[in-house]
């Protein structure tokens, strides 16, 4: 059948996510997109468009993955649980990388936004969706009685932070540090205790 992709998407993009994670937006051609996900690089041309239309559906597909796993994290039922939980996981998903490339949402992105309008868009709507998953738990533990601050508030703050701590991670590549700084701001946040 003309125009049916003859491959599989989903396996696509998490092999371009890698790609453009360890090359970076720039140094990422079509070229080596086709050779890495083994598909003809005339395939990715008509399926895609062009790198940077590949890059936005990769990095969408990262952030539908990524907020899952937050969804997760954020899911036990006592809130400062769930928020150090979050955090815990965060390092772990940090210091789990051996190669140390960094989170792909802030490094990756961080790169490519200057290069092409729309990526800044992609980011806009991937840290909507991260402080969106932090407001409804906080908003959640508000109305139990858990959690005494402004939700909102503190949505945007940890949001901040977990994007600052992965820059963190790409200067010091200390569990210890990163754990510190979590530590910290759990201690700092108005759960009633």
């Amino acid at each position: 059948m003309v125009g049916t992709r003859k491959f599989n998407e989903e396996e696509v993009l998490s092999i371009a996510i890698d790609v453009f994670r360890n090359k970076g937006y720039t140094a990422t051609t079509m070229l080596d997109l086709a050779k890495e996900t083994g598909v003809q690089r005339g395939s990715l041309y008509n399926a895609y468009k062009n790198k940077n239309t590949l890059f936005l559906k990769a990095f969408s597909y990262y952030t539908q993955q990524f907020l899952s796993i937050i969804e997760e994290d954020l899911k036990h039922p006592h809130a400062e649980t769930a928020f150090t939980q979050l955090f815990a996981n965060s390092v772990q998903r940090l210091m789990s990388d051996e190669q140390k490339r960094g989170c792909f949402s802030t490094r990756t992105i961080m790169e490519a936004i200057r290069q092409c309008p729309d990526i800044q868009q992609c980011l806009s709507v991937f840290l909507d969706g991260l402080q969106e998953k932090i407001h409804e738990r906080l908003i959640k533990a508000h109305d139990e009685g858990e959690f005494l601050g402004e939700p909102l508030q503190y949505a945007r703050y940890i949001v901040a932070l977990t994007r600052g701590v992965a820059v963190i991670e790409q200067a010091y590549s200390d569990k210890e540090h990163m754990a510190d700084i979590y530590n910290t701001a759990i201690a700092q946040m108005p759960f009633s205790r």
